[in-house]
């Protein structure tokens, strides 16, 4: 992380998304066709994914092999689960929940691409940076995020969410109602190790959505420093969301304002 190959990568990543963009607004697609885009783009990227990361590993008698894929590549994470909300924002024919789960995509899939961009998690968990040009999860890793970033943009540009406070409301829960859930699934697919009987030591912690671990490495050693962390965690989220949605609620706001109450 912030090397520079890290740094050659966000340059990538910043020409393609301003390209994309540019050509966007220049042609303007509906928007199921940019979604169809964003399924095909998905598929490719976890197909890499899944056969990059699934490794061949023998049972503990020796006896036999198994495929097997590291639990932290599920996915789980905030941008992979996007994946589903594409799917079904692509194909559902009830427009409301089409347009609240756009509305949600907006800062999830912007906030969620840029965090992962600025602090690649793949060059700690799966890839050394030595091989950022290399490796096929690299392409996948910076290619998809991209891909979001993009999505996101494309999202407000296309007109068709008519941005309401409520949309701000309802995505601030969904996001924390996520991170909750978040806490329960890091600690199924964690590995504990009990002597007699009693809990000393976890490994393998799979830190979906950052709630066990912070993403610069920051060692936690006390209960109480992960509460503060997670504190920071929630706050900055709600922050961070309220700015990406205000622009556009008040810009929504002045669009539909009557007449007389723009004379006034």
């Amino acid at each position: 992380m912030f090397t520079w190959r890290h740094f050659v990568w966000l340059g990538i990543c910043a020409i393609i998304a301003t390209c994309l963009i540019l050509v966007y607004s220049k042609r303007r697609p509906p928007l199921t066709k940019v979604l169809n885009t964003a399924i095909i783009v998905s598929i490719l990227s976890e197909t890499v994914k899944v056969f990059s990361v699934i490794i061949f590993v023998p049972s503990s008698s020796g006896d036999s092999f198994t495929p097997y894929m590291p639990l932290n590549h599920l996915p789980l994470h905030f941008c992979s689960i996007q994946i589903l909300f594409i799917l079904f924002v692509r194909f559902t024919s009830n427009a409301k929940w089409r347009e609240n789960l756009l509305a949600f995509m907006y800062p999830t899939c912007a906030g969620g691409a840029v965090s992962a961009l600025l602090m690649p998690s793949i060059f700690t968990t799966s890839t050394p940076v030595e091989k950022a040009f290399v490796s096929p999860m690299c392409y996948q890793f910076f290619l998809f995020h991209t891909m979001l970033f993009v999505l996101a943009v494309i999202i407000v540009k296309s007109g068709e969410v008519k941005w309401k406070a409520v949309h701000l409301r309802n995505s601030l829960i969904l996001i924390y109602v996520m991170g909750f859930i978040s806490l329960y699934i890091n600690s199924v697919f964690a590995s504990p190790t009990y002597k007699d009987g009693e809990l000393v030591s976890v490994d393998f912690v799979t830190n979906y959505f950052f709630t066990y671990k912070n993403p610069i490495n920051l060692k936690l050693t006390a209960i109480w420093q992960w509460y503060i962390y997670l504190l920071i965690l929630i706050a900055f989220t709600g922050i961070m969301v309220v700015l990406m949605y205000l622009p556009l609620i008040i810009k929504s706001k002045k669009k539909t304002a009557s007449p007389e109450e723009k004379r006034s």
